[in-house]
């Protein structure tokens, strides 16, 4: 697991306030009660914190699963 990975799956771990040990990857947006609008906000304040960069609307929608937002973060250049 490189770095980024790491940081990316901390990040929802911290901003959705989850056990070290969730499935991360499994996550989705209203399927797990933690990732709801609020923790959705706190997930897009920590992930552009982290990686320094700055989400548009339409990619913050977008962001429905740990997949789609990997997909996100690459193309604003991270390397997950």
């Amino acid at each position: 697991m490189g770095t980024a990975d790491h940081t990316v799956k901390d990040a929802f771990i911290l901003a959705l306030d989850l056990p070290s040990d969730s499935d991360i990857e499994a996550l989705e947006i209203g399927k797990n009660p933690e990732w709801d609008s609020v923790g959705h906000m706190a997930l897009v304040a920590e992930l552009e914190e982290k990686f320094g960069i700055s989400l548009e609307t339409d990619e913050i929608v977008g962001m429905s699963s740990y997949a789609k937002t990997v997909e996100t973060l690459r193309s604003h250049g991270v390397e997950v």
